[in-house]
């Protein structure tokens, strides 16, 4: 019996590497496009929401950011309603750099779809949502996080 999985991991896999040689010009990677994409949907939002929505851990999260705002991409702020997070807000750089990664983005998904028909492509999608929202429960994630 074939798994799903094997196809969905092989598609990723290929999507990361189409990722980090697209991003490359703009001195970003797949590792830390989805925090731009967030910080530009969300600005503003504590460094601890952060594990939840893009689906790393707190150690990731703090490299990650730390990476980001050392190209000056991102800004931390003490949060003022508590002192004991930071809320994170892209810098005009980073919202510079969101519709050139969503172009990248829209390019991939374009491309690949293109096999499908665009009812395929609408039932793909459908799929691929109760699939993730399943994978999100599994994990005692929610699944209303990853809509964000």
């Amino acid at each position: 019996m074939e798994l799903v999985y094997k196809w969905i991991t092989l598609a990723n896999r290929h999507y990361y590497m189409y990722l980090n040689r697209a991003l490359a010009p703009f001195g970003i990677n797949s590792s830390q496009y989805l925090f731009i994409l967030n910080l530009c949907r969300d600005p503003g939002i504590t460094q601890d929401k952060l594990p939840e929505r893009i689906c790393v851990n707190k150690s990731n999260v703090a490299r990650t950011l730390a990476q980001l705002e050392k190209k000056g991409l991102i800004r931390r702020q003490v949060n003022p309603g508590d002192k004991r997070t930071a809320a994170v807000f892209p810098t005009e750089r980073a919202r510079e750099l969101y519709p050139r990664i969503m172009e990248v983005i829209a390019t991939w998904d374009d491309a690949v779809t293109s096999v499908l028909s665009a009812q395929e492509k609408e039932n793909l999608l459908e799929f691929m949502q109760r699939v993730a929202d399943k994978a999100a429960a599994l994990r005692g994630a929610s699944p209303a996080a990853l809509r964000k």
